[in-house]
């Protein structure tokens, strides 16, 4: 093939090319931009958001505060939707205040020079075509790379809630106080006997009724406690009563244990004095009644004497009555003084 063929080929495709990229591309973006933004203002959703459009060989990028995510999901579907559109840039920023200053901006089509606003049409083009009036005084396109995540934004109320309900929400005490006064009732498991007892012996035992505090049980009936001889005094043999009297030390409420001050519980056995004195006398009057027959008013004195130490000497042998606790018995005391304890979970 010649030279001069070649040439004209070329001369044929680079024509063609030219026609292809020419005014007909302005003006197919010019059609995007005013197809958009009349869809943006026919919709009750978009209608009052500032939503900048601009379009370069069919790619159309929105900018602009608006309201909600909803709304910048809205003027998505209506970009993408429109015909000629190659692909969408987002770059709307999410402002709740955005509303309120596009509510009094003016319809599409008031604008005195819509085409500073558009990237794809001319300087000097007509103002009979409808453009967004606050497009010529808006800040510079940021790049599309720089687009905002819509998630951000409507996950911050979401995190602002959870606080509040984390500052507002009651902290659970980790410790429980039972006030003096309050009832403790022991069981016993170990028998108490005041003749075998000794003072600062302990003894064991378990609660019959649980801790409470405002309606929550605090320890649960059954958990071990001790008891405490505090004073212990054995039944005389001749005269003199036998006296007991033990507290609460301790309980155990999840393998640890806790010391308790508590009332005392008292009790005393019987006296056997009276008992022995009239013991001895029946004696000396037996002793009497023998010695009368024998030998007269002389032999009574002599037997009543005699009949008063055999008395004494059956007494002298026999203790009082000790105090005795039997196993299983059910004591009641009362707090001394507070008794802290670990709050149930």
């Amino acid at each position: 093939m010649s030279t001069s063929k070649l040439l004209g080929v070329a001369a044929v495709l680079l024509s063609a090319i030219a026609i292809g990229c020419g005014p007909k591309s302005a003006v197919s973006d010019q059609s995007l931009v005013t197809g958009i933004q009349s869809k943006l203002y026919g919709d009750d959703t978009t209608r009052q958001a500032n939503v900048k459009v601009e379009a370069k060989d069919g790619v159309v990028t929105l900018s602009g505060d608006v309201p909600s995510a909803d709304v910048e999901l809205q003027a998505m579907k209506i970009a993408n939707a429109t015909a000629g559109v190659r692909s969408v840039n987002d770059q709307m920023k999410v402002n709740g205040a955005a509303g309120a200053t596009a509510a009094n901006e003016p319809p599409p089509g008031t604008a005195t020079n819509p085409g500073n606003s558009l990237t794809g049409s001319p300087s000097g083009s007509s103002g009979n075509k409808p453009a967004a009036t606050a497009s010529s005084t808006a800040p510079d396109v940021k790049p599309a790379h720089t687009t905002p995540a819509p998630s951000v934004a409507s996950s911050t109320p979401g995190e602002t809630a959870a606080a509040a309900e984390s500052r507002h929400k009651p902290v659970e005490p980790t410790e429980v106080t039972i006030p003096v006064g309050d009832r403790i009732s022991i069981r016993t498991a170990d028998a108490i006997d005041s003749g075998k007892a000794n003072v600062g012996q302990t003894f064991r035992a378990s609660l019959d009724a649980p801790l409470t505090s405002e309606g929550r049980v605090i320890v649960p009936a059954g958990a071990p406690a001790t008891l405490q001889i505090q004073s212990v005094q054995a039944a005389g043999r001749i005269k003199g009563n036998s006296e007991l009297s033990v507290r609460v030390t301790s309980i155990e409420y999840h393998g640890k244990t806790y010391e308790v001050n508590s009332s005392t519980y008292a009790d005393a056995g019987k006296a056997r004095g009276k008992q022995t004195a009239v013991k001895t006398g029946v004696g000396a009057a037996a002793g009497a009644v023998i010695g009368a027959i024998a030998g007269g008013g002389k032999g009574a004195a002599i037997g009543s004497a005699a009949g008063g130490g055999a008395g004494f000497g059956w007494n002298a042998l026999t203790h009082g009555e000790q105090v005795k606790i039997p196993s299983e018995t059910i004591l009641t005391f009362r707090l001394a003084a507070p008794l802290t304890l670990p709050a149930p979970r």
